[in-house]
Formats: structure tokens, sequence, C-alpha cells
């Protein structure tokens, strides 16, 4: 089978996927299909596992893996930098031509090649109002890529992102369904829409004739069903789910 031939078929079968580990195996699949030992699909965020929302499908030798969290790699990844500084694929051994590594980046380097990770290619994904990703393929030490794979990989991680997007969106959205499906009560609904007008606590009870501390209750209240931390969070939210309107705020 070509090349093309396994990106098509891998992205007639991700536009099925409905988990997110089924994706992994489809993209473990055609990585290894495309002549690639590693992949790793994932928003650059410096604690994934606390940012429940971003791609995080990462297959890189454990002990690598392992010394990106405890050594704190992530923020200073060479690969991660040059996402920033280019649009377009590159390869890993491309990056001393794309800016000057630090002495921390070459160490970044070296240590994942003693650990087993040499050659990569990598995909920068960047979507406007999101964490910048990428898709990135990497090599056992020691090999190197078919430069005939490199435009389907390409297209594979391009795909790849775009289904984990849209997999995490819709886990996103059910959720966000379902803590709507209890709506504010009469006196939360008051509070947060003169929230959303600018309004101090203070403000708020004079209005509607009530204590301060009591404004300052509803409002709290509706920002624990929420799980927000802020006001202004809460505002957002109160929009998204439709309990409030703009026509409300402007009112």
């Amino acid at each position: 089978m070509s090349a093309f031939a396994d990106v098509d078929q891998f992205v007639k079968s991700a536009n099925r996927v409905t988990q997110i580990g089924d994706l992994a195996s489809l993209l473990t699949d055609v990585v290894a299909a495309l002549g690639f030992d590693y992949v790793a699909l994932m928003h650059h965020v410096a604690a994934p596992e606390r940012s429940r929302w971003a791609v995080h499908v990462v297959d890189y030798p454990d002990e690598w893996r392992m010394q990106i969290r405890t050594q704190r790699y992530l923020a200073e990844d060479p690969v991660l930098t040059a996402c920033q500084r280019s649009a377009a694929a590159f390869l890993w051994s491309e990056l001393p031509g794309l800016f000057s590594l630090s002495p921390r980046q070459k160490e970044i380097l070296d240590h994942a090649f003693a650990c087993g990770l040499g050659e990569g290619f990598t995909v920068p994904v960047n979507v406007p109002g999101e964490f910048l990703g990428s898709c990135s393929f990497g090599l056992k030490t020691g090999h190197e890529p078919a430069r005939d794979a490199l435009p389907a990989a390409q297209y594979v991680g391009c795909f790849a992102f775009e289904a984990a997007r849209r997999l995490q969106a819709a886990e996103q959205v059910c959720e966000l369904q379902h803590q709507a499906a209890r709506p504010l009560s009469k006196r939360q609904y008051d509070c947060v829409v003169l929230v959303a007008q600018g309004k101090s606590d203070w403000d708020i009870a004079q209005l509607l004739g009530i204590a301060s501390n009591t404004v300052h209750q509803h409002i709290e209240t509706a920002k624990r069903r929420y799980g927000v931390a802020s006001r202004t969070q809460l505002v957002v939210r109160a929009l998204f789910d439709s309990q409030i309107t703009f026509a409300d705020i402007i009112r």
C-alpha cells in the first residue's frame, strides 16, 4: 500500500472514531506504516494533566517521557520553540537552521538522543484562540526517515490533530450541556446579569433591595454551579448556556 493510501485510510477511520483512545491506536498504526517509531500529538501546555481540554497523545520512550516531567523540559523544548517560529513542517536535524539553540536546548536534544529518540519530523498546528499545537513523528536513535513519507506524515499530522480537537470539543460540549441542565435561580439570574453590567455587590444589593452578603452568596453559588473561579468566567459560561443573553446585559 502507498503512503497516501495509508493516509486516506487513516482519515476515513479517524472521522469515525468517538474516543481519543481509538484515535491514538489508529495514529500508532499509521505512524508505523510510514516508517516512524514514535508519535506525539499535543497542545503545548506546561502541565497537560491540568489542562483538561488540551490534546495530549504521546507515545515516546518511557525514559524520555519521565525526563520531560522531572527535568521540566517542555517549556524549553527546542522542537516546541521551532513550532512558534515556523508554519511549515520540519525535521529535528534542521532545528539549528531555524533559530540559535541555547545550551539548555542542546542539552535537551542530547538527552533525548541518549533516551533512544533520534531524528524526528514535526508538523506545527496553530488554531487562533487555542494553545499552539503540533504532531511529531519520532525515530529510534540511528534510524533515518524515508523522505518520500514526509508529505504523507504532514497530512496525517494535520488530520490527526483536527480529529483530536473534534473529540475533545464534543466531550466538552456534553459536559457543558450536562451542567446546563440545572438553571440559575431567579435571584442568581438577576445577580449574574448585573455582574455582567459591571455592578459591584453593593450596587446589586441596592438595586435588588437585598443585603450585600446575600448578593455575594448568590454569585458564589452560581460560580460553584459552573465550577469557575471568577465573575468574568461566570458571565461567559452563563452566556454560553443561554442562561442570560446579550440583550439582558445591555438592557
